[in-house]
Parts: C-alpha cells; structure tokens; sequence
C-alpha cells in the first residue's frame, strides 16, 4: 500500500502535513535541511499551481455556461426568423424567396407507399361455430384490414368471393358462416388512405376434417 496518497489535492495536503514534523529532527529520520527545504519549496509550488488551475476550471466553466446561453438565444431567435421566412414564401406563393434567403425550400412530401400484403393467414373454429381469422401485418399509418370469404357447399362449387368484415387488428371472428359447408376459405386485404395491398394467402378450412391449407392468391381479383 502507498503511503503518499493518489489525488493531487492528496498529495499536496500529504507534504504540507509532514514537513513541519519531518523538520523537527530531520537527522533522527535519515533526512537534510536541505532536502526539506527543496520539499518545501516544490510543495509550496505545487499548491499555487493547484489553485491556480482550479480557478481557471472555475472561469472555464463558467465561460462555457455563458457560451451555451448566447448560443441558445441566438438559436431561439434565428429559427422564429427562419420560420417567418418559411411563412412567407408560403403565404406569397414566392419561392423565389427561399433563394433570396439562401435557405432550402421544403421537401416535397414523400406519399406514403400503399400497405404491404397480410401474411401468414389462420383458420380456427371455436365452440359456436364461429371461425377465428388471424394474420400477420403491419398496422401503421392507420392501415386496416379488410376481409372476403368463399364458401363451398357440400358437393357443390366455390361461390364468389364476397365481404366479409373489416378489422384494425391482426384477429377477425366471423359469426355469419353458413352451416352445411364443404369449405369455407378467406383472404386479409390491408388499406389505408394511401391504397391497398395484394391479398394475402388464401387459407381454407375443410369442415368435418378441420384441415386447414393455405394457397396463393396469386392471379386473385377481388370486389372492392
């Protein structure tokens, strides 16, 4: 273990403390006057030092306070003039006047591109014979999901595809399926004001079996 502290301000205060005792005797201790005087002096310079330093963080700091509050104010007062400006150009139908003001005009607003397709479409039937839609997809920028159901009956065709109901989750229980099925398949639709996306997987479940197979809809139209 060192027996002279670590910090400066440690240190300082260290050699401050134990000349004067050192210079009682300092023979006793192996020790010159000499050498205590040099001590001596360096500590004496090493505490001006110190202190110097440490006042001129103090005025550095505070200088640096200073810096960042004039800096803000101009900041808070530019921008408001940079608006103004804005609010001009718009408001006198003048671009011209962003190049007088040697500022950029505004971007143009990216449209925001339509929705990307549902995917992963599931089938289940619950209890009440109710079928339970699930899916995976996007529901940012308001998007929304749009739903249509083809039925086949028991030795019979598949009819059209029809409406079926509208969700903003990833879940739609449809309470309206016919009974007497063969097969009842759906397709998720995504919307928002911007379009609408492809249909998604088409998944059909064979009633009596409870098999569920999923297919594209590639080449698929629906009814709007």
């Amino acid at each position: 273990m060192s027996v002279i502290p670590r910090t400066l301000v440690d240190r300082i205060q260290f050699f401050e403390t134990h000349i004067p005792v050192w210079g009682k005797d300092p023979a006793a201790i192996g020790l010159t006057v000499a050498q205590l005087a040099d001590l001596g002096t360096r500590t004496q310079q090493a505490r001006a030092d110190y202190e110097n330093a440490q006042a001129l963080r103090s005025q550095t700091k505070a200088a640096t306070s200073t810096q960042n509050d004039s800096v803000d104010s101009m900041y808070d007062l530019g921008a408001d003039l940079v608006k103004t400006i804005r609010a001009f150009a718009e408001t006198t139908d003048n671009d011209s006047v962003y190049n007088l003001a040697e500022i950029p005009a505004p971007a143009a607003p990216t449209p925001t591109p339509p929705p990307e397709s549902p995917t992963e479409v599931q089938l289940v039937v619950n209890a009440f014979g109710y079928c339970i839609i699930n899916w995976k997809g996007s529901r940012a920028n308001g998007t929304q999901f749009s739903l249509r159901r083809q039925v086949t009956e028991v030795g019979g065709t598949p009819g059209p595809w029809t409406f079926a109901g509208t969700s903003t989750t990833n879940e739609y229980t449809d309470t309206t399926v016919p009974t007497g099925l063969a097969t009842v398949s759906y397709v998720v639709v995504a919307q928002r004001a911007s379009g609408v996306s492809d249909p998604s997987n088409i998944a059909t479940l064979t009633f009596g079996t409870g098999l569920v197979t999923n297919t594209s809809s590639e080449g698929l139209t629906l009814a709007a």
